[in-house]
């Protein structure tokens, strides 16, 4: 699969199929994912992958805090959406809306909650005293990870549901508080299912581009 193909094929996968994916092939994307650039070449982040009964663990507690209505509590501060920029607001709106034109609201519920069936979770950490570059640094590795899986045919998808409950994951990762857990990563094989059919759209460059001569 050549570049371009990549980035145009990798989307936010919300379901996955119960097979499993071998470590030698998650431990390749996360060697090509540390090939990201890093500020002085810092590199610190760190990365914890759950598969197995400890996925299972943690998704069974995730289930059961979910439905006893325990709202999330993630290491990172949360933004509500209209704390975010207008133009964010809208796109947000725009993609909810068509969202629920596709009438998967009660599924989409319960596939966040069982962290969307993946196999695989990875947790990406940074040292809760870092400086801000290391968070940019960060995203820098979780965009090279989502395109080296999808080079590899899996699906991927970074959401804060999988980080929601930062003690559950400490109970059964030994993941020192010395680190704040930025983002979950659900990877695993694409299942074929109306979910899956939801692709966001993407701005046209006149939305976020500036040419000055």
């Amino acid at each position: 699969m050549n570049f371009k193909d990549v980035l145009n094929n990798r989307k936010s996968v919300r379901e996955f199929k119960k097979e499993s994916v071998g470590k030698e092939i998650i431990a390749e994307i996360i060697m090509e994912a540390g090939r990201a650039p890093s500020w002085v070449n810092a590199q610190e982040w760190k990365v914890f992958v759950a598969t197995g009964n400890t996925l299972d663990n943690i998704r069974n507690e995730y289930i059961k805090l979910s439905n006893d209505g325990i709202k999330g509590y993630a290491d990172f501060d949360v933004t509500h959406r209209t704390s975010w920029s207008e133009q964010a607001q809208k796109n947000m709106k725009e993609f909810i809306e068509y969202a629920n034109s596709m009438n998967v609201g009660p599924r989409w519920d319960e596939l966040e909650n069982s962290f969307f069936n993946a196999p695989a979770v990875l947790f990406l950490c940074v040292p809760r005293d870092a400086n801000k570059w290391a968070v940019l640094d960060l995203g820098g590795f979780e965009q090279t990870l989502l395109l080296a899986a999808t080079s590899r045919g899996l699906g991927s998808i970074p959401a804060y549901n999988l980080v929601k409950y930062p003690d559950v994951i400490r109970k059964y990762i030994d993941i020192s508080d010395e680190y704040d857990i930025a983002v979950g990563v659900a990877v695993g094989y694409v299942a074929d299912t109306q979910i899956n059919k939801i692709q966001s759209s993407r701005m046209t460059l006149d939305k976020f581009v500036i040419w000055k001569d």
